[in-house]
Formats: C-alpha cells, sequence, structure tokens
C-alpha cells in the first residue's frame, strides 16, 4: 500500500492530512509522488497514518514481528 492509499483509506483528505502535519500541500503532495522530501517529515506523515519506520542496512536479513 502506498503513502496516498493508506491517506485515502483513513478518509482524510491530503489538505487536511497537510494542515494537521503542518505542511504544506505541495509538500504532502511531493511525498506521496515520490519526490525529495526529508525523512523526518516523511516519518511524521507515517506516524500520524499509524505506521512505525525502522531503518536497517540494506543487506540485512529482517524479520518483523508485533
Amino acid at each position: 500500500m502506498t503513502a496516498r492509499e493508506a491517506r485515502r483509506e483513513s478518509g482524510v483528505s491530503q489538505k487536511r492530512m497537510a494542515e494537521r502535519l503542518g505542511f504544506l500541500s505541495v509538500t504532502l503532495s511531493a511525498l506521496e509522488t515520490g519526490k525529495n522530501v526529508s525523512s523526518s517529515k516523511i516519518e511524521l506523515y507515517l506516524q500520524r497514518l499509524g505506521y512505525r519506520v525502522v531503518v536497517v542496512s540494506k543487506s540485512a536479513t529482517v524479520e518483523v514481528r508485533e
């Protein structure tokens, strides 16, 4: 699922989500379309949608458990 799909599934418009995060709508649009956005903004956005961000080495073998 993409970030945009997750936001839409949560029933929040792009404009409203941008307001909640303190972003400009253009910033949120850039984030959702894969343009260059700071990692801190990406993390804040995903947290607001209920996701957790975990950074691991590209070569790592990872298993996620909740």
